[in-house]
């Protein structure tokens, strides 16, 4: 069984436009209204590919039951925790040309109590349930404390060191995390985080970012996979590292897709396949995402075409 925790869960909405004109009237041709939230897209992705998950995290207001009411229509299990506000909406725009447009809200705001209910859910999960893979997933909210997620993972290391960590996050909470004592099993940074995340230039150059992962931020990591969306993925595996490549296929929406990659890695991951089936998982279950317009959903015909297309060449 897999557990997702999604500490800022959002609605998203899409807008498909001909053109963006900024400051003036623009129509939209497509709307769409979906639950969105790095957790909750993997959850639903290793769901659909067979894996029985649960979803926690916290839900607020209006856009809470929203998500609540939703997820009645989705396979994974939701068990969440109810705060004071309002979950934040996320929008994106996308034109004729495939340019997208993003507008976060700010992340929704909790307090301490909130925080120490949530490790007693996620204990209360573990000790009850057969959980084989943990992911921690999304932004983290200016005020909680700057080692939450590391206090997730020690609780989890804690109960059963068995059980299999991804860490889906950036910035200053992943970076807190690679310098603490508790590594997870993955991270899965794309291109521009690892980037920011080293103070290095942006590249897709393979050998390029074979050279970022030997930095010594990442000496006690054994697994990463940088996406790259359309261009693969490099990946390293103990002390080696692979570019990943595979066939092209005709792209409608990418959003989601990092967070569908994490959920076909919990899947491979859940039913104990090795390394390159759970990176081919992960690859395709990503692509397989942008296939779609709906955010955090693939369809497992799309995944096994595309697995069948993932190549590995060694760096």
């Amino acid at each position: 069984m897999i557990l997702t925790i999604t500490i800022n869960p959002s609605v998203d909405r899409l807008y498909s436009v001909k053109h963006l004109h900024v400051g003036t009237l623009n129509r939209v041709h497509l709307v769409k209204k979906m639950v969105g939230g790095k957790g909750i897209n993997a959850a639903r992705v290793a769901s659909e590919l067979g894996s029985k998950a649960i979803a926690t995290g916290f839900l607020a207001g209006q856009n809470g039951e929203y998500i609540l009411n939703e997820a009645k229509n989705d396979k994974y299990i939701s068990d969440f925790i109810q705060i004071a506000g309002e979950t934040r909406n996320c929008y994106t725009i996308i034109q004729n040309d495939k340019l997208k447009t993003e507008i976060n809200e700010s992340n929704t705001q909790m307090n301490l109590s909130d925080l120490d209910r949530l490790l007693d859910k996620i204990r209360l999960i573990i000790n009850s349930q057969k959980i084989n893979v943990v992911s921690i997933n999304g932004s983290f909210p200016n005020n909680l404390p700057v080692k939450f997620y590391s206090s997730i993972m020690e609780i989890i290391r804690a109960i059963n060191p068995s059980i299999k960590i991804i860490l889906d996050t950036s910035g200053t909470a992943l970076k807190d995390v690679l310098r603490g004592s508790k590594q997870p099993d993955y991270i899965k940074p794309n291109e521009i985080e690892l980037a920011e995340l080293l103070n290095q230039k942006v590249t897709t150059n393979p050998k390029r970012l074979k050279e970022y992962l030997e930095d010594t931020l990442f000496n006690s990591l054994d697994n990463i996979i940088v996406s790259l969306g359309g261009d693969g993925a490099v990946t390293k595996h103990h002390n080696n590292y692979y570019y990943i490549n595979f066939a092209k296929v005709p792209v409608i929406n990418t959003e989601g897709s990092g967070d569908s990659l994490v959920g076909g890695l919990l899947y491979a991951l859940d039913k104990n396949f090795d390394y390159p089936d759970i990176i081919k998982y992960a690859i395709a279950a990503g692509t397989a995402n942008a296939m779609e317009t709906k955010t955090g959903f693939i369809k497992q015909n799309n995944v096994m075409k595309v697995m069948k297309t993932v190549t590995f060449k060694k760096l």
